[in-house]
């Protein structure tokens, strides 16, 4: 028995733990800019809704592209021979060739890599954060280069993975000034 079967067996345990992980993830982030910017304390339901919007969007874009991977054929990774087909293989093999949906979860994500790279995060949670998104990075470098399509219910547990980190983006960053004592 796999570790996916004993997961989707103990399926309401199974969706806490992912939720509870996006809740860390980004309670996380949320306390990162909080601590960075302080400034953000003052207009927190303004940032706050800010930051919902543009990780709920970056979320269902994301699980969208998990659930429908595209896929790179082994017939498109030829030699380039002219900087035109070179910069086609690298927009093929980046997935930047999928239209509006692609250019906006790009623009988002690196928007919030920038937003996040300037955010004072503990070291010890920076590993966590970035072994979290290397996991996820992997499994869809796998989804986009061979035939692996996932499954309802590893799509679900994507799906409340960054529901999870929404979520707790915004419970932290909504707090007001006075609704805290600092971080420090």
């Amino acid at each position: 028995m796999d570790i996916l079967s004993i997961a989707e067996e103990n399926f309401i345990v199974s969706f806490g733990i992912v939720i509870g992980v996006g809740l860390i993830h980004g309670a996380i982030l949320g306390r990162g800019v909080r601590t960075r910017f302080p400034n953000l304390k003052k207009h927190a339901r303004i940032v706050s809704l800010v930051l919902l919007s543009l990780f709920s969007i970056n979320a269902g874009m994301s699980v969208i592209r998990f659930a429908i991977p595209e896929k790179v054929a082994a017939s498109d990774l030829t030699i380039p021979a002219t900087p035109e087909e070179g910069l086609y293989l690298l927009v093929n093999i980046l997935g930047l060739n999928a239209g509006l949906g692609a250019v906006i979860v790009l623009f988002i994500s690196i928007s919030l890599i920038l937003f996040f790279k300037l955010a004072r995060i503990h070291k010890i949670a920076r590993y966590f954060i970035f072994t979290l998104s290397v996991m996820v990075l992997i499994v869809a470098l796998i989804g986009r280069f061979t035939d692996f399509v996932p499954t309802n219910f590893q799509i679900l547990m994507y799906a409340f993975y960054q529901f999870g980190i929404t979520v707790g983006i915004f419970l932290v960053t909504r707090r007001k000034e006075t609704d805290l004592a600092d971080f420090s």
